[in-house]
């Protein structure tokens, strides 16, 4: 099932609206982005991938950022199982100052990049090409009120 292309999956989570993909989010996925938030990070999402300044995955966001000090927003999907995958990464991401959000479904995250597996995360740099919509929806993301420690 990771072979095929995104868009080929046939999933149940596909076709929900965003209020019913919010009733499969894990327990941890705070704090999540708002509906007009997530549109806009996913266009910003497809400008960063035209440029190459995105990076994929939960190894390669977190070796970006402890190793090569990178920053940028991070972008997790809110629907994982099992949680142990990323649970780690809020804590390392709040200990080096990068802003981040959950969005409801790992499907429509790695849809919206265009990739043809799976995604869970995205580390989105900045860039001069869409400096306007990443200062937008960096500033949107780094109020949302992060979870109680």
């Amino acid at each position: 099932m990771e072979d095929q292309p995104v868009d080929e999956l046939t999933s149940p989570l596909s076709d929900l609206s965003y209020e019913q993909q919010c009733s499969f989010l894990s327990p941890i996925a705070q704090p999540l982005a708002s509906e007009k938030l997530t549109k806009r990070l996913f266009k910003l999402m497809r400008k960063a991938k035209r440029t190459k300044s995105c990076t994929l995955g939960v190894k390669a966001v977190i070796k970006d950022i402890i190793k090569r000090n990178e920053s940028g927003i991070v972008v997790l999907a809110g629907n994982i199982s099992p949680i142990d995958t990323i649970a780690h990464v809020p804590v390392t991401l709040e200990e080096h100052d990068v802003p981040y959000c959950y969005v409801p479904s790992y499907l429509h995250l790695s849809a919206n990049y265009g990739v043809g597996k799976t995604t869970f995360c995205i580390l989105i740099k900045k860039h001069e090409d869409y400096e306007e919509l990443y200062d937008k929806c960096y500033k949107s993301v780094d109020d949302l009120p992060l979870p109680i420690s």
